[in-house]
Protein backbone atom coordinates (compact mmCIF):
# COMPACT_ATOMS: atom_id res chain seq x y z
CA UNK A 1 0.00 0.00 0.00
CA UNK A 2 2.82 2.29 0.12
CA UNK A 3 2.59 2.85 -3.52
CA UNK A 4 -0.80 4.43 -2.84
CA UNK A 5 0.19 6.92 -0.33
CA UNK A 6 2.97 8.12 -3.34
CA UNK A 7 0.47 7.91 -6.10
CA UNK A 8 -2.07 10.11 -3.74
CA UNK A 9 0.48 12.51 -2.68
CA UNK A 10 1.52 12.94 -6.61
CA UNK A 11 -2.22 12.90 -7.77
CA UNK A 12 -2.28 16.06 -4.77
CA UNK A 13 0.28 17.80 -6.32
CA UNK A 14 -0.56 17.46 -9.85
CA UNK A 15 -4.05 18.85 -8.92
CA UNK A 16 -3.18 21.41 -6.64
CA UNK A 17 -1.05 22.74 -8.96
CA UNK A 18 -3.50 22.47 -11.97
CA UNK A 19 -6.00 24.35 -10.02
CA UNK A 20 -3.64 27.35 -9.11
CA UNK A 21 -2.32 27.88 -12.13
CA UNK A 22 -5.69 27.75 -13.98
CA UNK A 23 -7.11 30.41 -11.67
CA UNK A 24 -3.89 32.43 -12.62
CA UNK A 25 -4.24 31.63 -16.30
CA UNK A 26 -8.06 32.73 -15.94
CA UNK A 27 -7.37 36.07 -14.22
CA UNK A 28 -4.04 36.98 -15.97
CA UNK A 29 -5.36 38.90 -19.38
CA UNK A 30 -8.14 40.80 -17.73
CA UNK A 31 -5.83 41.69 -14.70
CA UNK A 32 -2.81 42.84 -16.77
CA UNK A 33 -5.36 45.72 -18.95
CA UNK A 34 -6.32 46.42 -15.29
CA UNK A 35 -2.84 47.07 -14.13
CA UNK A 36 -1.88 48.82 -17.49
CA UNK A 37 -4.74 51.20 -17.25
CA UNK A 38 -3.97 52.15 -13.49
CA UNK A 39 -0.36 52.02 -12.85
CA UNK A 40 1.74 53.41 -15.25
CA UNK A 41 4.95 51.60 -14.99
CA UNK A 42 5.27 48.12 -16.92
CA UNK A 43 7.49 46.54 -14.31
CA UNK A 44 4.44 47.03 -11.31
CA UNK A 45 2.04 45.18 -13.73
CA UNK A 46 4.66 42.28 -14.06
CA UNK A 47 5.43 42.50 -10.32
CA UNK A 48 1.64 42.15 -9.60
CA UNK A 49 1.26 39.16 -11.84
CA UNK A 50 4.36 37.26 -10.46
CA UNK A 51 3.39 37.83 -6.98
CA UNK A 52 -0.61 36.73 -7.84
CA UNK A 53 0.91 33.49 -9.33
CA UNK A 54 4.02 32.47 -6.44
CA UNK A 55 0.35 33.03 -3.69
CA UNK A 56 -1.46 30.94 -5.32
CA UNK A 57 1.59 28.06 -5.83
CA UNK A 58 2.44 28.70 -2.10
CA UNK A 59 -1.16 28.55 -0.82
CA UNK A 60 -2.14 25.11 -3.28
CA UNK A 61 1.75 23.50 -2.06
CA UNK A 62 0.91 24.74 0.78
CA UNK A 63 -2.14 22.35 1.33
CA UNK A 64 -0.63 19.63 -0.29
CA UNK A 65 2.35 19.09 1.52
CA UNK A 66 0.66 18.84 4.22
CA UNK A 67 -1.60 16.18 2.62
CA UNK A 68 -2.11 12.14 2.45
CA UNK A 69 -0.29 10.48 4.81
CA UNK A 70 -2.36 7.19 5.28
CA UNK A 71 -1.45 4.10 7.03
CA UNK A 72 -0.14 1.10 4.91
CA UNK A 73 -3.13 -0.94 5.89
CA UNK A 74 -5.37 2.42 4.91
CA UNK A 75 -7.78 0.91 1.92
CA UNK A 76 -8.13 2.51 -1.72
CA UNK A 77 -10.83 4.69 -1.77
CA UNK A 78 -9.50 6.20 1.64
CA UNK A 79 -6.85 7.35 -0.57
CA UNK A 80 -9.48 8.81 -2.77
CA UNK A 81 -11.07 10.72 0.51
CA UNK A 82 -7.87 12.00 1.43
CA UNK A 83 -7.08 13.11 -2.21
CA UNK A 84 -10.47 14.76 -2.14
CA UNK A 85 -10.49 16.35 1.32
CA UNK A 86 -6.82 18.18 0.37
CA UNK A 87 -7.97 19.50 -3.18
CA UNK A 88 -11.00 20.37 -0.98
CA UNK A 89 -8.89 22.55 1.23
CA UNK A 90 -6.57 24.24 -1.49
CA UNK A 91 -9.88 25.55 -3.29
CA UNK A 92 -10.75 27.31 0.15
CA UNK A 93 -7.35 28.31 0.96
CA UNK A 94 -7.62 29.83 -2.93
CA UNK A 95 -10.40 31.36 -2.92
CA UNK A 96 -9.73 33.32 0.40
CA UNK A 97 -6.77 34.72 -1.18
CA UNK A 98 -8.14 35.57 -4.28
CA UNK A 99 -10.81 37.60 -2.03
CA UNK A 100 -7.60 39.46 0.18
CA UNK A 101 -5.80 39.79 -3.55
CA UNK A 102 -9.56 41.58 -4.77
CA UNK A 103 -9.20 43.66 -1.43
CA UNK A 104 -5.74 44.81 -2.77
CA UNK A 105 -6.70 44.94 -6.02
CA UNK A 106 -9.81 47.25 -5.29
CA UNK A 107 -8.18 49.61 -3.07
CA UNK A 108 -5.17 49.96 -5.74
CA UNK A 109 -7.70 51.01 -8.26
CA UNK A 110 -9.57 53.47 -6.25
CA UNK A 111 -6.13 55.28 -4.98
CA UNK A 112 -4.70 55.75 -8.29
CA UNK A 113 -7.12 55.85 -10.32
CA UNK A 114 -7.14 55.08 -14.32
CA UNK A 115 -5.52 57.39 -16.19
CA UNK A 116 -8.29 57.82 -18.54
CA UNK A 117 -10.99 58.59 -15.73
CA UNK A 118 -13.42 61.89 -15.92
Amino acid sequence: MPAYNAAAFAFDVCIGIGVALVVYVLLQSSLRKLLDRVIDVPDGTRFYLRALLLILLSVALNKVITGVHMKPDAHFMEYVWAVASDISGVFGNLFVVLLVYLGLMTVLVVVLKPKNAK
